[in-house]
Order: structure tokens, then sequence, then C-alpha cells
């Protein structure tokens, strides 16, 4: 469990680490492979059994962003570690709020129904048309009380035909580390203004645009569940 800079959540935890999706601006990758003797397997998917107590170690109430340098849903994940990391989080007595997030929404049960504090989210960075359609339709199949979209690294427009309606929050980010995809503004604007239009839905910018783009509003706004 490690206290981290990402905005929108308070600590990350990684009972699973690696990652076999390939994605060429992965920033997961490079801390595994940078802090070697934590992770000896590289950016193989490794399950750490011992890890998953350590939730019933954080006595306060926090966010919590499950297995964010991993996919918990993704095809490669083995079903028993996953099992495992589900129950881990059900179980857990101190009632934090769990961000989950994935890039293979398809894999997620129809009929898995989660608690109150476990939001289900999906990776869209609107690179490819077929993997935005296809991530947002099934994100908003799941059985979860808040259903997101986090569009980091944000790589190009959402397109017209696809709409918000349906998530209960959406998180915006640019691509850093690398100069490959330029941030188009108008792009930013386009997602704000369909979440505003779909019963206001909940916006969160994060730093990496607000600090160089002192146009766009700071929005940073979380959802609850209904």
């Amino acid at each position: 469990m490690n206290k981290t800079k990402i905005e929108w959540t308070d600590f990350t935890w990684n009972p699973i680490t690696g990652c076999l999706h390939g994605c060429w601006y992965c920033y997961a990758r490079k801390i595994c492979l940078r802090f070697k003797k934590l992770f000896p397997n590289g950016f193989e998917p490794t399950f750490h059994f011992e890890r998953l107590k350590e939730l019933w170690d954080l006595k306060k109430p926090s966010k919590i962003f499950a297995c964010s340098i991993s996919d918990l849903f993704a095809d490669w994940t083995h079903p028993d570690w996953r099992d495992q990391v589900l129950l881990s989080i059900f179980g857990c007595p101190v009632k934090h709020i769990f961000q989950l997030l994935t890039k293979n929404p398809e894999n997620i049960p129809v009929n898995m129904k989660f608690p109150e504090n476990v939001w289900v989210g999906t990776t869209v960075t609107n690179e490819h048309l077929d993997e935005t359609s296809r991530n947002l339709t099934f994100i908003k199949m799941v059985n979860a009380h808040v259903k997101f979209a986090s569009f980091e690294p944000l790589l190009g427009a959402l397109p017209e035909n696809i709409s918000l309606k349906g998530l209960d929050w959406i998180i915006i980010g640019k691509l850093t580390g690398s100069r490959k995809v330029e941030l188009n503004p108008a792009w930013v604007w386009d997602l704000i203004h369909k979440a505003r239009d779909c019963r206001g839905i909940p916006v969160f910018i994060k730093n990496n645009i607000l600090e160089n783009y002192p146009e766009f509003p700071k929005l940073q706004e979380f959802p609850y569940p209904h």
C-alpha cells in the first residue's frame, strides 16, 4: 500500500503487478523496470499474496486505487488471483472506497454485483474507435453504484455518435512523458460539455492539464453513490 500523488485517490494497492496489454504510453512498465528489487519479475504479471492483508492494516477510510499497475479483469489475469483480490476487497471491515480500472470491462460478469463502496471504471484513450465504443458500452453494463471512464491519456476526440450517458464520473488527463500526441483543448471541452449534458456527470480534470492549460475550469469533482 502506497500513498500516491494521483489526485483522484489516496493510496495505490497492488496485490497483482505487471501487464501484457503492451500500451506504448504505459507509465506502470517504467515503474516496474525502475524498481527491480520491488518487482523481481519485471513487468510480467505476478501475484503478491502477502499484500492482500494490507487493506486490513489501514484503519482510516480512504480512496484506494486497486491494481494500479496491472489489470484485474484482463484476459491474462489468473482467475484465482482475481477472486482473491475481490474477496479481500469485499471482506474488508474498513469501508474504504475501492477504485477499479480496466481496459477489459467486457470480462466483468454481468451478474456480479459490486458493493456500494467499489467504483468500477474503464480506460478510454479515444486512440481507436472500436476500443472506445467497446469499453464505454461494457462499462455501462456493470452492476456498480459508480461506473466511470478515465480518459487518460487523452489521445483523440470522443466520436460524435458515442454518448457518456450511463456513466457516473469521468476523469480527464493528458499524455505525459512523451510528445507523440499533443493534447487538443477541443477534446477536453467536448468531454466537459458531453458530461454536463448527461445530468451533470462529475468531471475530474487532472493537474497535468490544469497546470498547462489555464483556460480550463478547475473541475475536480467526485461521484456519490445513488
